[in-house]
């Protein structure tokens, strides 16, 4: 299939999914923001993964983060739940690139460190959410850290960054 007529097939089914959901969420009221944000941003990461094409990953990644931090919101622990999905979506745009490309961008750890940071008062509510049951959510961090040294590792045995 050439790169034009791709394109028009991704854009239709985007347009197709976008749509539906759509009306559906006409007719939900109690999840909808966070369904709305998470069915976009899979259909941009999707298109992504699909098109290898960056700018489709930025607003997937951002997006899917938004949807987790709407629904973030009923944790009475976080002042800043949006904050903390808009971070965790930036970070994940580094993560995927990584991942998928075996290559990184460093700049989205920039403004998703700032997010993730500000969201809690340093330290003060971060030490209370951990203590209140967040504390698995370490687990998930040190996880990422031995990913990203795997693949950074790999990447430079084969002589690719």
């Amino acid at each position: 299939m050439d790169k034009n007529r791709r394109s028009r097939v991704v854009s239709g089914i985007t347009l197709i999914g976008i749509g539906l959901l759509l009306f559906w969420l006409t007719r939900v009221e109690d999840i909808a923001d966070s369904v709305l944000f998470f069915v976009i941003g899979s259909l941009f990461l999707g298109a992504y993964l699909y098109s290898r094409n960056y700018g489709l990953l930025i607003p997937g990644c951002l997006l899917l983060g938004l949807g987790a931090g709407t629904l973030l919101e009923n944790m009475e622990q976080l002042d800043e739940p949006w904050q903390i999905g808009l971070g965790a979506g930036f970070v994940a745009i580094f993560v995927v690139t990584l991942l998928y490309e075996r290559r990184a961008h460093w700049w989205p750890l920039i403004p998703g460190g700032v997010l993730l940071l500000s969201a809690f008062e340093f330290g003060d509510e971060l030490m209370r959410f951990l203590f209140s049951g967040g504390w698995p959510l370490v687990l998930v961090v040190i996880g990422v850290v031995i990913l990203l040294g795997t693949f950074t590792k790999r990447g430079s045995r084969d002589g690719t960054a």
